[in-house]
């Protein structure tokens, strides 16, 4: 299993800490960001989407939906969200707000 890097990303994944075919950090290789600068270099750099483990998080379990190119949100119930996130970052950030979200309501409750 890849590490998640500084930027909550796979390593292999991040354009900031990935290393390029060249041996350099892709966002500093200036013959990959020439590459990059038009829409067909950018599909070719694309990395293969195959694996893609989901987590658990504050009862909430993330995954990614390789139709959607995106990660999804499900709850205990096993209910999955409408909404997709571009990035598993996001994701857990939606996550950290249904939680903080649930909280407040059910403190609001008790009071």
């Amino acid at each position: 299993m890849t590490v998640p890097c500084i930027h909550g990303f796979r390593t292999d994944e991040c354009t900031a800490c990935r290393t390029c075919q060249h041996g350099l950090v892709t966002s500093r290789c200036g013959r990959c960001i020439k590459a990059s600068s038009t829409p067909a270099g950018r599909q070719a750099l694309l990395v293969s989407h195959d694996d893609h483990p989901s987590e658990e998080r504050a009862g909430y379990e993330i995954f990614y939906v390789p139709a959607l190119s995106g990660w999804q949100v499900r709850n205990g119930d096993a209910i999955a969200s409408d909404e997709s996130y571009r990035s598993i970052f996001l994701a857990r950030k939606a996550v950290d707000d249904l939680a903080a979200a649930a909280e407040l309501k059910a403190a609001k409750r008790s009071a």
